[in-house]
């Protein structure tokens, strides 16, 4: 996410928070979009549980890991969009 924000000319934050990326990924790139509550779960599933007191279930997890692989192959396709358009 951080990384087509920057090819858009934006700088993104430090964060790790996925639905404040998205926001400004929303604005920077028509092309982007997804669920909030998707990007919650992986955010929960990356930060949250690496702490102690926290964990995921089995479910979570594999969900959240599937859910990170599926944002992750729509990044890269908009990201070589977006990288051809820039060398044209």
């Amino acid at each position: 996410m951080k990384g087509l924000l920057i090819l858009r000319g934006v700088v993104p934050p430090k964060t790790h928070d996925l639905v404040r990326l998205d926001q400004l990924l929303c604005a920077a790139c028509p092309d982007w979009s997804w669920p909030v509550e998707e990007l919650r779960l992986v955010s929960r599933a990356a930060v949250v549980f690496r702490y102690p007191g926290e964990s995921a279930t089995r479910k979570d997890a594999v969900e959240a890991l599937e859910l990170a692989r599926r944002m992750r192959r729509k990044l890269l396709l908009l990201l070589k969009g977006d990288s051809r358009r820039t060398r044209a």
